[in-house]
């Protein structure tokens, strides 16, 4: 498992305009960390911040839950997902308000809209191939999964020629271009914005490593090789239909992928026009 050296992480706290953890988080962990956490008090909690729970609700009655009735309050909504799956719901909204997209050097608009299709793609995929996966879970993973990019376009102003040439030479991962550029690269920061804001471990590990082109070398059955498989075939889903090419890591860990997820190569073709028409 990689890990972190604390002293890459005090720098990243010292060099960056990593977004602290919102007010309501924490006072949401907090209810989350007592003995018997009080469903009422997460929904009164939640309710106090109009936008978050106007948030909320469109998601939670979107397709992705594919609820029969509608939501139209965030007590139901903790009654229908449960608490935990309403306040991973919290975080993804509270990460999105959480950067100004006129100190960015990237378009944020279009860099959320992908993460939201990653998102919504690595929970279609879940249900398809992995149901015992937590649909909040998945969709956190996809809108938290590259929270550094965003991290790193604040600080800096030349970033996005970093992810075009990245992106013109798959050879050289984002990752690779970004230590070269920068001595730093957004896994490592990203981890260090999921650790801050508390995400579950195994979200935060898979976020540090989703570039890892390795990470499947030994097959073990793992759930955080499951995210990770739901993940990259999400993102290359996405790269195809947006952009009209592979994903960069792609070719790298296509079979193992496919081997994890139980699709055959002549099946890939039909499950991707299938995601996608779903879109």
């Amino acid at each position: 498992m990689l890990t972190v050296d604390q002293n890459v992480l005090d720098d990243i706290s010292r060099g960056f305009s990593v977004p602290a953890q919102p007010k309501l988080l924490l006072k949401l962990l907090q209810i989350l960390a007592e003995p018997n956490p009080n469903a009422n008090a997460i929904a009164d909690c939640i309710s106090k911040d109009i936008a978050i729970s106007a948030a909320i609700l469109k998601t939670v009655n979107s397709p992705l839950y594919g609820l029969s009735r509608t939501i139209t309050d965030i007590k139901m909504s903790v009654n229908y997902i449960g608490i935990y799956g309403v306040v991973m719901l919290v975080t993804g909204s509270l990460l999105k308000k959480s950067f100004n997209p006129k100190n960015c050097s990237i378009d944020l608009d279009y860099f959320w809209k992908t993460t939201e299709e990653i998102s919504r793609v690595a929970v279609l995929l879940g249900e398809k191939y992995k149901s015992h996966i937590a649909k909040d879970k998945l969709a956190n993973l996809g809108l938290f999964h590259a929270c550094g990019v965003p991290v790193m376009a604040m600080k800096y102003k030349d970033y996005q020629q970093v992810m075009n040439s990245a992106q013109s030479t798959p050879e050289l991962s984002l990752i690779e271009a970004e230590e070269k550029q920068y001595q730093v690269n957004h896994t490592t920061v990203g981890y260090y914005v999921a650790t801050s804001w508390r995400l579950p471990k195994n979200i935060c590990q898979i976020i540090l490593q989703h570039h890892d082109r390795e990470y499947l070398s030994k097959l073990d059955n793992s759930p955080e090789q499951d995210l990770f498989s739901l993940l990259k075939l999400a993102e290359h889903i996405i790269s195809l239909k947006n952009l009209g090419y592979d994903s960069a890591d792609w070719s790298y860990i296509k079979a193992d992928i496919l081997s994890v997820l139980a699709i055959s190569e002549t099946e890939l073709e039909s499950v991707i026009a299938e995601i996608t028409s779903q879109l």
